[in-house]
C-alpha cells in the first residue's frame, strides 16, 4: 500500500511540475491613468541584457508580436551604437530623427529558485501511535524525489512615449521552469502586447 501511494505522489509530481513548465505570469502592472494620447504608430523596441545575444533575442521577438498591430518597430540593436550607454539629448535626437513615439523596453531581471515539499502520502488516520504515524510518514521527508525545485526567471517591460519620456505602463513577468530564453521571451512578449492592444496603445 506505502508503494502505491509513493508512486501516486510522484505521479502527482511529475503532473504539477509539467503544468507549470510553461506558466507565465504579469504581475505588479502599472498604467498611468493621466495619459492621454492617442495610439503609437512607431516603437523602439530596447533590450537590457547582460548578453549582446539575448538583447538581439528580446528584441526580435517583441518586434515579430508588435508588427501583428498596425504599428512599426525599431529594434535598438540595429539601430542604437553598440556598447554605449547613450544620454538623453542623443536620444531625443534619435526620436526626433525618426519619428519615434514610443520606446518598448524589456528588461532581464535575473533567475529564482522555488522550493515545494510535496508530501503526498504518510499514514491517512491521524490519530495513529506515534511509531506507526512516524514509519509511514517521515520517509517521504527524507526523500528528495518529494522536494521539488522550479526555476523562475523574472522580467520587467515598461513602456515609454518619447515626448517627454514619461513611463505609461509597466508589467513584471514570471515565467516558470522554461526550456530556453527563446521560449521566454516568446511568452512574455505576446503577454505584454496583448495588454497594450488592451490599454489602446496600439491597434
Amino acid at each position: 500500500m506505502n508503494n502505491l501511494i509513493k508512486l501516486f505522489s510522484v505521479f502527482l509530481l511529475f503532473l504539477v511540475i509539467y503544468s507549470c513548465s510553461l506558466s507565465t505570469e504579469m504581475t505588479d502592472i502599472y498604467v498611468d491613468e493621466t495619459f492621454s494620447g492617442t495610439e503609437f504608430k512607431k516603437i523602439l523596441v530596447l533590450g537590457l541584457t547582460t548578453d549582446e545575444w539575448k538583447k538581439k533575442v528580446y528584441e526580435n521577438e517583441f518586434r515579430s508580436q508588435l508588427l501583428t498591430y498596425n504599428v512599426e518597430v525599431l529594434m535598438a540593436w540595429q539601430e542604437l551604437p553598440k556598447g554605449e550607454q547613450l544620454n538623453r539629448e542623443t536620444f531625443e535626437k534619435y526620436f526626433r530623427e525618426k519619428d519615434v513615439d514610443a520606446i518598448l523596453v524589456a528588461i532581464e531581471g535575473g533567475e529564482s529558485m522555488d522550493k515545494t515539499l510535496y508530501s503526498g502520502g504518510g499514514s491517512s488516520h491521524v490519530y495513529v501511535g506515534f511509531y506507526g504515524f512516524y514509519a509511514s510518514t517521515a520517509s517521504y521527508y527524507f526523500n528528495s524525489e518529494f522536494l521539488a525545485e522550479e526555476k523562475i526567471v523574472h522580467m520587467r517591460t515598461n513602456l515609454y512615449e518619447t515626448t517627454e519620456g514619461k513611463i505609461i505602463w509597466s508589467a513584471k513577468s514570471q515565467s516558470f521552469e522554461p526550456s530556453s530564453t527563446g521560449e521566454v521571451v516568446k511568452a512574455v512578449s505576446s503577454n505584454v502586447v496583448f495588454e497594450l492592444n488592451q490599454q489602446g496603445y496600439i491597434k
